[in-house]
């Protein structure tokens, strides 16, 4: 975790202030201006995408570890709620886009799902052949609109999931597009993504010790630029060997791709972190109390 920085704010409370809390263990972020000031069209700086995806690249083994190793969000927070919203039923076909190392791809081959999973990263689609599995890995870019409609015929998958990546990605709209395609009527697409008012942009969780008679810890979050999209590089795990790009959005800018393709928000989540898997009295302790994650299903409307 981040070291706090102390400061008094008053005679009777002190808080420690650390940097944002991510998806993993712990994020912090910098934002970048002039990188991508405006999100929501497929950027035309191929650079900036290239670099995207080498930092994966270069973060695929670590992340590997650290995920097979329970030292992210994945099985205890994120994992149960992507589940509940998804209702995967037996032989139901499943497209998951970006799907890392196949954590998730892995979990629902375990259901009982056909798996198709695609991400744009060599590193991490190697890391996921090698934990096995009935699970159908190809390449294909989030961003790449063609590419993803390549991977079916119209109307043949039951459900497209992407799993804590709406926030690494310059765009969304390819994505959103070429599943409004693939899904069969009424088909569903289940995401999860670190939650926008809470966790994702200019945000700093804190803890405040009220001295008044007795030690209270107060939790809490400071938000600032909620509205505006922005980017900016940061770790989601303590010790990875490099940075990766985050692009943050406000709430309507992640829904608003799948309102214009006809799709109908139906399912709603806010997990929270259990305490055991917080450590009391730092700022990142907030997200037992505040959410750090957002799982939402969005069905294909008629």
């Amino acid at each position: 975790m981040a070291p706090g920085r102390c400061s008094s704010r008053c005679p009777s409370a002190v808080t420690a202030i650390a940097p944002s809390s991510g998806h993993a263990v712990d994020r912090t972020h910098r934002r970048t201006p002039g990188r991508c000031s405006r999100l929501g069209a497929v950027r035309e700086d191929h650079n900036l995408h290239d670099e995207v995806r080498s930092t994966w690249d270069e973060l695929s083994a670590f992340w590997d570890e650290r995920m097979e190793a329970g030292l992210t969000w994945q099985r205890h927070l994120i994992q149960p709620a992507v589940e509940r919203l998804l209702r995967l039923q037996r032989g139901e076909r499943v497209l998951e886009i970006a799907c890392g190392n196949g954590e998730f791809a892995r979990r629902m081959s375990e259901l009982g799902g056909q798996v198709l999973a695609v991400d744009f990263s060599d590193g991490m689609l190697e890391r996921a052949r090698v934990h096995g599995g009935d699970i159908d890995y190809r390449r294909a870019d989030a961003m790449d609109e063609a590419a993803i409609l390549a991977l079916g015929e119209p109307g043949s998958f039951d459900a497209v999931v992407s799993n804590m990546a709406i926030m690494d990605m310059e765009s969304i709209e390819p994505m959103v597009a070429a599943s409004s395609r693939l899904l069969t009527p009424a088909g569903r697409f289940v995401f999860s993504t670190l939650h926008p008012a809470f966790n994702s942009g200019d945000v700093r969780p804190t803890v405040e010790f009220e001295m008044e008679g007795r030690i209270t810890e107060v939790y809490s979050v400071k938000v600032s630029s909620y509205s505006r999209s922005s980017s900016g590089k940061g770790v989601a795990i303590p010790d990875q060997p490099v940075e990766q790009w985050y692009f943050h959005r406000p709430l309507w800018m992640i829904l608003q791709p799948f309102f214009d393709h006809r799709f109908a928000l139906d399912g709603l989540e806010e997990p929270l972190v259990a305490a055991e898997h917080g450590k009391q009295g730092t700022p990142g302790f907030v997200y037992t109390q505040v959410p750090g994650v957002l799982v939402a299903r969005l069905r294909r409307t008629v």
